[in-house]
């Protein structure tokens, strides 16, 4: 039976913050991969009428990361080692991948386990600290395949907030020496972005330069915070290159480098550890 003619045997969710990635597989080949765009949460009917109407996965097992429908594990926890939870919501039988949550600071994190857990797949008996930028961002110290702690930031969001034009484009320079101030002294950050805003408004800055800045003062006050994550550490930088150019161009200022993975790639791996577990493929202990 050629590639086109085998049937999925399983199908992997990750559940992102605008649009759902899945893919129909069989064993650990995809066979389709598909996005289902979506708004203001409610995920929910574009998977659902996604699976019900595709016939030829309607028994087939559901593996979803990304939901808070399964109560995130407290860590330390592996996130290799998470078992699905099964739910029914709205009578469809969906295995769920837990996130993980942690007591102090409080934070929580979802589709991001999921990656942590295909980015330590992949890379075994990896050691150091993960930053996965995203709605919001996490960066998680990781020993012996266990998240130990981990640290949560609204900075990508705050820049949607905040920047004054719709142009995608940011610079380099303007980024960099934002940063380096900010993290310098953390407690101008409100002033620096008030003092962007009026430069905006009269014109003082051009839109690459404005997002530059905007972006470099966010990020160097993320930076200053996560300093005890960041400093000495091997690093990793889970995210898309949207996201990820940014945070690349603000820790090179700073003299690190970060190996640079896909975040669906990294969500797969890790969906598909969740797999193996569920077929008594892996053992844990």
């Amino acid at each position: 039976m050629s590639a086109a003619q085998t049937l999925p045997n399983w199908i992997a969710v990750a559940i992102g913050a605008q649009h759902i990635t899945l893919w129909t597989m069989a064993g650990a080949t995809v066979l389709r991969q598909h996005h289902l765009p979506f708004s203001e949460g409610e995920w929910r009917p574009p998977l659902l009428s996604f699976l019900n109407e595709s016939t030829s996965t309607s028994d087939i097992p559901v593996l979803v990361s990304g939901s808070d429908l399964a109560q995130p594990v407290e860590i330390p926890a592996k996130p290799g080692d998470l078992r699905t939870v099964e739910q029914s919501p709205d009578g469809r039988r969906l295995q769920f991948l837990p996130g993980l949550k942690q007591a102090a600071p409080l934070a929580v994190m979802q589709t991001a386990a999921a990656q942590i857990a295909g980015f330590l797949a992949l890379n075994p008996k990896w050691d150091g600290v993960i930053c996965l930028p995203g709605a919001m961002t996490h960066w998680a110290l990781v020993s012996a395949a266990e998240v130990v702690s981990f640290q949560s930031f609204l900075t990508p969001r705050l820049f949607q907030s905040l920047r004054q034009n719709q142009t995608a484009t940011w610079a380099q320079t303007a980024l960099q020496e934002a940063a380096a101030d900010i993290m310098s002294k953390p407690e101008r950050l409100a002033a620096r972005l008030a003092e962007l805003s009026v430069a905006v408004q009269f014109s003082e800055k051009d839109a690459p330069e404005a997002n530059g800045a905007l972006w470099g003062y966010l990020l160097g006050a993320e930076l200053a915070s996560a300093r005890p994550y960041w400093l000495g550490q091997n690093l990793a930088l889970i995210g898309s290159d949207d996201l990820a150019a940014p945070y690349m161009a603000a820790l090179q200022a700073q003299g690190l480098s970060a190996t640079h993975a896909d975040p669906e790639r990294m969500a797969l791996a890790g969906l598909l550890q969740a797999w193996r577990l569920l077929q008594g493929e892996i053992d844990t202990p």
